[in-house]
């Protein structure tokens, strides 16, 4: 039985195996032992071996067997035969570009190299001393001492070998670099010749496959895509210019500009040439300019150091285009916006035209994005300011810097400020926050503050210390400048103040903005984060206490048995009568409680016209994702935070599965699946269920006998094996599978068919 080999076809049809052992797959290959060898059987079943070699990119496996070398295809397929003295892998894997991707395998044998591609087709037969990947369509291939090419997909031979040398190309795409007499040439992989084998070198020069470079008796010139040239072999050095029809061209340390007819755009003049995305940065005596991609000079190299800065307000470094295979038009990142320039010690701004927007007024300028509109901003004579690229001042130099967001020593939150909060800007001043309105260019707010806060688009709630405020969007304070007070905007309109009387006392107030007390009350114990968040989608939990359905909610005013009172926005008392408890409104629905003894409570769901949405039942009502759980004793069940009944109140456990849209259920120590929708995926009648999120399939236990079932509810194994265990190989497929049934261990393939090896014995760890 040693070395059995079973075709596709006849797998099934085949007799059972009967091995010493079985082992568990870890991969590609599953350890078996047959009369007393140990082998290696491949997840196709088909083929058993005595040694893996070598697994590639596309699971082609390299294997010994009968001590000859083979390759087995994903598929089980033996595309190598076992008779070679070397088996080698040759692949490529581009993540990019799957036309760069290729897989065949070269084979020795007797000391000659052959190749085979992964159908098993024979691409050559073992006749080369050298066999070799070229290019994603050819391989080389060596003989007598001269390379040549051959088709991977037919074996065609396309280039006798005749040359000293043949390498990929990466001057120009699907290429290949032949050299003959000790000069080099250019060939397609046809075997076209493009450019005969007399030049030194090619270089790279264009990232649109149009134009490279080449060296002839020393000298640089350019060839087109045709192997036409362009620019004579004249120069020292030809490089990438700031367009792809345009070249850097040195001769004598100078460097000029020349496009794809030869033509000269700007003199040999400048001692220093780099890219910096589209355009290009020159030097000349130690100063320095921008040519555009036209090669037209449009900053004189006058100045000191120049920077190019994107849209998205990053710096283009010294770097060509690149484009991505089948990419249309130039990235964002290569397209400078602005030039950032400096003359001694003071910098300007420049537009993409060479036209200053800027004067050299200030010491330092950078990019600053506001909005996803890049700003700049400017320092001058030690202070900050904020300018538009266009150079309209936004926020005038005279502050000691601007701020965004939170930091420990002062913040500035703009989160809840609305679609207006483009108009606003932080700055600093001494260690102090203030505010500036950009649309009408006046500082609203000075720096006296530590901490400023939009509560809504209207009410700015400030810090200064222990005193606190708040203020407008204008920048009218209306509350505050009181110590050990406190100021919360609970609508556009109506504010909760929290003083702390000498007594010892706390008082709430609800008053508008004119200042008109509507309620006040020293039982009251507004906090501006308490609040019911249950009904509320998780966007906006976030939120203060507000009014929500024209209530807010007002906590521990009397007792815990007035725990049902709100106000209303004239200040009004609302009390829920029919409850102990009823939580913050939103969307028109609050949760509901009702006491039905000194130590118990039940809830529910009402709505604003105290009409019950979702009965006052429930013992507990809880979130779970984006749904609600609802508890009565030991049942619980699945609700909508609208009330609507997903799954009804009867079942021991509902859990949510990591990562995945399903919900575990059970009842009576027995387990099923839904979805999110309350639908049954897997009947509640499975002892354990666990779900596998890289395969989407469920791993099922029903009577102790485990399966598979896929997402949509389908036994795909049925839960019928006392033991089962999975595919441990890195890939996300869980199969082979190892499993047992009664006293014999077998293999099932993805379809649970069998494979023809059993045994009474699974390999251990001393096996």
């Amino acid at each position: 039985m040693t070395g059995l080999l079973l075709s596709n076809l006849s797998l099934y049809a085949q007799q059972q195996v009967v091995a010493d052992y079985l082992g568990r797959f870890d991969g590609q290959l599953a350890p078996v032992m047959i009369n007393r060898q140990k082998q290696w059987l491949h997840l196709s079943g088909a083929v058993l071996v005595d040694k893996l070699e070598n697994q590639g990119y596309f699971k082609t496996i390299i294997a010994v067997k009968h001590n000859a070398y083979g390759a087995i295809s994903n598929s089980g397929k033996i595309i190598a035969p076992f008779k070679y003295d070397e088996v080698s892998l040759a692949d490529e894997k581009d993540d990019t570009d799957s036309s760069k991707n290729y897989c065949f395998v070269i084979t020795r044998l007797n000391g000659k190299y052959g190749a085979a591609d992964t159908l098993g087709n024979e691409i050559c037969p073992p006749v080369y001393t050298q066999v070799e990947p070229m290019t994603p369509h050819v391989l080389k291939m060596k003989k007598d001492g001269r390379w040549g090419w051959i088709d991977i997909k037919t074996g065609k031979v396309l280039q006798a070998p005749i040359y000293e040398d043949a390498g990929k190309s990466y001057v120009r795409n699907y290429t290949i670099e032949i050299t003959k007499a000790g000069k080099v040439g250019l060939a397609a992989e046809d075997g076209t010749i493009i450019v005969p084998a007399e030049y030194e070198s090619f270089n790279y020069l264009s990232s649109n496959n149009t134009y490279f470079g080449f060296t002839s008796k020393g000298k640089s010139g350019v060839m087109d895509h045709d192997g036409r040239i362009v620019v004579p072999a004249v120069y020292d050095k030809c490089s990438p210019g700031p367009g792809n029809d345009l070249f850097a061209v040195t001769q004598n340390g100078k460097t000029g500009i020349v496009d794809a007819h030869g033509q000269t755009l700007l003199p040999l003049q400048y001692s220093e040439a780099s890219l910096m995305g589209i355009v290009m940065k020159v030097g000349k005596g130690g100063k320095y300019g921008v040519v555009n991609a036209a090669g037209k000079e449009i900053i004189p190299p006058l100045y000191s150091d120049i920077k190019a800065v994107n849209a998205e307000g990053r710096e283009v470094y010294d770097a060509p285009v690149v484009m991505a295979p089948g990419g249309k038009g130039i990235p964002v990142l290569a397209i400078p916006l602005v030039f950032l320039v400096s003359k001694g010690t003071a910098t300007g701004v420049f537009d993409t035209g060479g036209k200053q927007l800027l004067p050299f007024a200030y010491s330092r300028i950078t990019p600053f994005l506001r909005e996803n509109t890049l700003c700049l901003e400017v320092e001058q004579q030690g202070k900050t300011g904020l300018l538009g690229i266009d150079g309209k001042i936004i926020v005038p130099p005279v502050y000691d810097g601007l701020v965004n967001g939170y930091n420990s020593g002062f913040s500035y939150l703009d989160d809840l400020a609305g679609e207006d909060k483009k108009n606003y800007q932080a700055f600093l001043k001494e260690e102090r926050l203030g505010l500036f309105n950009t649309a009408t260019g006046k500082e609203i707010l000075p720096a006296k503050y530590s901490w400023i806060q939009w509560q809504n688009n209207q009410l700015l709630f400030l810090r200064n210390g222990d005193t606190t405020s708040l203020a407008d969007a204008t920048g009218k304070i209306i509350r505050g400048g009181k110590q050990y007070g406190f100021f919360t905007a609970v609508d556009t309109n109506r504010i909760v103040e929290t003083r702390y009387n000498n007594d010892g006392t706390t008082t709430c107030t609800l008053s508008d903005i004119a200042g008109n007390i509507l309620y006040s009350s020293n039982r009251w114990e507004f906090k501006e984060d308490r609040v019911t968040r249950l009904l509320m989608p998780e966007s906006s939990k976030r939120r203060n206490a507000q009014f929500s359905d024209g209530l807010l909610k007002v906590w521990g005013s009397y007792s815990s048995s007035r725990s049902n009172l709100f106000l209303d926005t004239n200040g009004k008392e609302v009390v829920f009568d029919d409850y102990s408890f009823v939580g913050d409104f939103w969307n028109g629905l609050a949760l509901a409680g009702k006491d039905i003894s000194p130590n118990q409570a039940l809830y529910g769901i009402i709505n604003r016209n105290k009409e019950v949405i979702y009965p006052i039942t429930a013992d507990d009502i809880n979130t779970l994702e984006n749904l609600l759980l609802v508890k009565k004793g030991d049942l619980k069940g699945l609700i909508t935070r609208e009330g609507k009944v997903l799954l009804p109140v009867e079942y021991s456990e509902i859990s949510s599965l990591y990562g995945a849209p399903f919900f575990k259920i059970g009842r009576n120590r027995k387990y099923g699946i839904t979805d999110t929708l309350g639908r049954m995926i897997l009947p509640v009648e499975f002892d354990d269920i666990s779900y596998r999120e890289d395969n989407k399939l469920f791993e099922v236990t029903r009577e102790g006998k485990k399966g598979i079932a896929g997402i949509n509810g389908k036994m795909i194994i049925p839960a019928i094996y006392d033991e089962m265990e999975i595919n441990q190989g890195y890939e996300r497929n869980i199969f082979p599978l190892l499993v047992k049934q009664g006293e014999w261990y077998f293999y099932l393939d993805a379809q649970g068919k069998p494979f023809p090896y059993k045994s009474k014995k699974k390999k251990g760890y001393d096996d």
